[in-house]
């Protein structure tokens, strides 16, 4: 007895040690974590964007390398300090740029020995007064301010810093009444979580960049609002780790609101943000996340975005064919610290196209000018790359030639709410555009059908007469997608089943059946296959294969493709509308029409030369009815079978471009399952007769041959599959996979220097 209680002394004992063992070991883990975590803000002034390594680099910069640009820079801040006035200070929709003029200003001329560099520090005193244009609520540029707080901090007197400083504490409560990272108004993909790129008080939900900004300028200025600041900063550096990075992981470069949203805010602002963050604490935040995380994807992103024949970046989503916009701003920080060449480029194209205007130059005054520039085809980027998060891939078939091939093809999520119902769509381009988005630019998402709705995109179409689309009292049904723009919830709507690339071509799937009301649709999915040719100018195929399974028969189903240029048909038609709309009926039909290479309006010029021509065949169904319309008075029609709907959807801005005058609706012959088989042909203008096509039929797949270099099946049920015999003979199987990390090793590699293909 007396030595079975020793024993199990002894295990007590034992247990005891080990369980403090443990206990230890999970302290110092703890420990290790917050230690990890821990931050500090540099004592010193400036920290934010500069710090006092950086500014020692700058000031050499200027008066060497970067001599150009800070003679511009100081030509507008000697003017700022000589009237007295600060441009566009007023202006709720401008960014006040003579601020950073001048800020910057005073630091390098400081740092250059210059006894009279506190000049450049009066207009902005006399400007913030009391503080109270700080404090409007009505309009200030309030994450600016911060900013140049920053910059100018040694400047201004004890008194100045605590009345400015608790001007700008004031707005830490801003919408989201408590100084924290609270997503209150939006989610990490959405622009106005952030602020926008005037970092003023409108489209400013949590503000992030602004409170950022704010709380790393007032830290240790003995304001009111310290503690405020500190809190923030704690929320910021919990969350971004923690919360953002696998967000911005899972959207990937391509911001979720496109182009246009992105450029109105997150393409500049949130590298600012994340550089602030490193120059006022060291910590390094843009080397965390994956390989297709937001920061690191985006240079890759603007790059495939551009169409070769304007320069300009797609009309996709919102956005707004624009050159370069925002991301003048950030380019020198992107390529700053991640060595990125594309980005290096970009911002001197900006430089010498003269982009930085209005005192925007001391953005590219951030710039390492000691890295390099590369072109795409310099560092061989692959010529097919998907964007997983936003489900974009884009293929061309040559770098740095504006006479190339370029094509866009895309289904995923629906995750903000500038993101338009478009799951499907495709556009393709070669020396004009040859495949586009009809409307123009359009009015808006809300009040304009036309824009609002599917039907401007090269989508299908199964029309429910009875279907109750969302905002309908200004959007009629088109029997197009669910209409889920402008709202805010992540919604799975489509997505990328499949993505292979390969030299000869690049292959991608989509399944669309979340992208369409369940009450209509079982099955909604499109193949599309682009054939590519080594050499420039020479014939190019897109095969676009879809199955569609409706809920009814009755549901009629339509491919409905938009093109620049009035298409011509081979054989006989019916006039039904003179001019204007046309119906052919038959078994391979076979259009075809050229390219418009002024598809983005008069007032961008072509880069390219030259026409292509674009053959078009529908393979299936067999017993298609196609109908031709467009024209003046005819280009945005309503869905042909709504007897609301038949009127010309009309307004100014669809003038502007991308032009698309004319759409063709292919109708199936009414049944519950549709296949819709096409083939492109991307030609010379001069080439007179389409390559044969040839349809093949197995039980369980359906395909075609083209001419004598390419055989294409696919799986008529099941998983999307199916199999390619290429040109040289060599034949590759499709699966449902999505091939991504060649894409991946290759930009890493190009990074270093080497030759991606090795």
């Amino acid at each position: 007895m007396v030595s079975l209680k020793h024993q199990e002394i002894i295990l007590l004992r034992w247990l005891t040690s080990i369980f403090i063992a443990l206990w230890s070991l999970c302290l110092l883990s703890a420990a290790d974590a917050c230690a990890a975590d821990a931050y500090t803000v540099h004592s010193s002034h400036p920290r934010i964007l500069l710090n006092s390594a950086s500014v020692k680099e700058l000031a050499k910069h200027c008066q060497g390398p970067l001599k150009a640009e800070y003679a511009e820079l100081k030509s507008n801040a000697d003017r700022a300090v000589s009237t007295g006035q600060i441009k566009f200070i007023d202006n709720k929709w401008a960014t006040p740029t003579d601020l950073m003029a001048c800020g910057m200003c005073y630091l390098v001329e400081r740092e250059l020995g210059n006894p009279h560099a506190d000049k450049y520090a009066v207009p902005i005193v006399q400007c913030w007064g009391d503080g109270s244009r700080i404090t409007n609520k009505g309009h200030s540029a309030f994450g600016y301010h911060a900013l140049v707080y920053d910059w100018i901090y040694d400047a201004l007197s004890e008194e100045e810093r605590k009345t400015f400083g608790n001007a700008l504490g004031q707005w830490l409560t801003w919408y989201t009444h408590k100084p924290e990272i609270t997503l209150i108004g939006g989610h990490w993909e959405y622009n106005q979580t952030w602020g926008v790129s005037h970092m003023n008080v409108m489209h400013a939900r949590d503000a992030i960049v602004q409170k950022l900004f704010i709380s790393l300028a007032i830290t240790g200025a003995s304001t009111s609002y310290e503690a405020d600041a500190k809190r923030f900063l704690d929320s910021w550096n919990t969350r971004i780790p923690r919360d953002c990075i696998p967000a911005f992981d899972a959207m990937g470069g391509s911001w979720a609101e496109s182009h246009g949203h992105g450029s109105y805010g997150p393409i500049s602002i949130v590298p600012w943000a994340f550089e602030a963050w490193r120059t006022a604490t060291g910590k390094d935040w843009f080397q965390l996340g994956n390989d297709s995380t937001f920061l690191k994807e985006m240079s890759r992103w603007l790059t495939y975005l551009t169409v070769p024949h304007t320069g300009r970046h797609a009309y996709i989503d919102d956005g707004g064919g624009s050159q370069h916009s925002s991301f003048d701003s950030s380019a020198p920080i992107i390529a700053k610290v991640y060595n990125d060449p594309l980005a290096q480029a970009a911002t001197h194209q900006a430089f010498t196209e003269g982009s930085y205007r209005y005192g925007s130059v001391w953005q590219r005054l951030l710039m390492d000018p000691e890295i390099g520039t590369q072109t795409p085809g310099e560092m061989q980027l692959p010529l097919g790359y998907l964007f997983k998060g936003a489900g974009h891939v884009f293929m061309q078939s040559h770098w740095d030639d504006p006479n190339a091939t370029w094509a866009f093809f895309g289904a995923g999520p629906h995750i903000a709410g500038h993101q338009h119902d478009d799951e499907g769509h495709f556009l393709i381009s070669r020396q004009g555009g040859l495949v586009g988005k009809g409307g123009g630019k359009g009015t808006g998402n809300d009040s304009d059908h036309y824009w609002g709705g599917s039907l401007c995109f090269n989508i299908l179409t199964i029309y429910d007469p009875d279907e109750s689309m969302r905002r309908h009292n200004e959007n009629e049904n088109d029997g197009g997608l669910r209409r889920l723009v402008y709202n805010n919830d992540k919604v799975e709507r489509g997505n990328i089943a499949a993505f292979q690339h390969h030299p000869a071509f690049t292959y991608a799937a989509a399944n669309l059946t979340q992208a369409y009301n369940s009450s209509k649709v079982r099955e909604v999915t499109r193949q599309f296959i682009y054939l590519r040719n080594p050499q420039l100018g020479g014939d190019e195929y897109f095969v676009v294969f879809d199955r569609v399974h409706s809920t009814k028969a009755a549901y009629a189903k339509h491919f409905v493709l938009h093109m620049p240029e009035e298409p011509q048909f081979e054989g006989d038609s019916i006039e039904t509308i003179a001019g204007h709309v046309y119906e052919h009926k038959g078994a391979g039909l076979i259009s075809t029409w050229l390219s418009l290479p002024q598809d983005m309006g008069d007032e961008i010029p072509a880069l390219s030369s030259g026409k292509s021509r674009m053959f078009l065949k529908t393979v299936l169904p067999q017993e298609a009815s196609i109908t031709k319309r467009g024209g003046a008075g005819h280009k945005n029609w309503g869905h042909p079978l709504n007897p609301n709907a038949q009127y010309d959807h009309h307004n100014e801005g669809r003038e502007r471009g991308p032009v698309a005058n004319w759409r063709l609706e292919v109708a199936a012959p009414l049944a519950e399952r549709s296949y819709f088989l096409h083939v492109f042909q991307v030609s010379q203008e001069g080439t007179q007769e389409m390559s044969s096509v040839e349809l093949l039929r197995e039980s369980d797949t359906v395909g075609v041959s083209i001419g004598q270099q390419w055989e294409i099946s696919f799986n008529k049920a099941g998983t999307l599959g199916g199999s390619i015999k290429t040109d040289n003979g060599e034949a590759v199987n499709f699966s449902e996979s999505v091939e991504v990390a060649e894409q991946y090793r290759q930009w890493n590699v190009a990074l270093q220097g080497e030759t991606p293909s090795s």
